[in-house]
């Protein structure tokens, strides 16, 4: 009986320990010649994809999933397009890598095939206490 509940003691306490990394991001979409900026602030959790739509943006989905290596923050990010209208989405992206210390700053940036406009997204990742 005492093993059961140490047991399941030790399941609550790990699935409590879920690790999360706060993201600042800053993105600017340039268009021709029109400029976009949005910021915001997401908490996640590690090894758990959560998705993100700005205000005024609401076709551009960016996805998120993290892994923490210490003081590094594996990311991964992918980018979509919203069908209005419709519930379905579109792929821009494939999954895009990088690796960014806490509280530096990672840079990704996506290019229009036709060279008419980017995509420009600073993540800046923190610990959550």
């Amino acid at each position: 009986m005492f093993k059961k509940v140490l047991l399941s003691a030790l399941f609550a306490v790990s699935t409590l320990a879920t690790a999360q990394v706060q993201l600042d991001l800053d993105l600017t979409i340039i268009s021709q010649d029109i400029e976009r900026h949005a910021t915001g602030t997401i908490i996640i959790d590690e090894n758990k994809t959560t998705s993100v739509v700005f205000d005024n943006l609401d076709t551009l989905i960016i996805s998120f999933s993290a892994q923490i290596d210490g003081q590094i923050v594996k990311l991964q990010t992918q980018f979509f397009k919203a069908i209005e209208n419709s519930d379905d989405v579109v792929v821009i992206t494939e999954p895009l890598p990088v690796e960014v210390s806490y509280n530096e700053s990672a840079t990704i940036t996506v290019n229009e095939a036709d060279n008419n406009g980017s995509l420009i997204l600073v993540v800046t990742p923190s610990i959550v206490e």
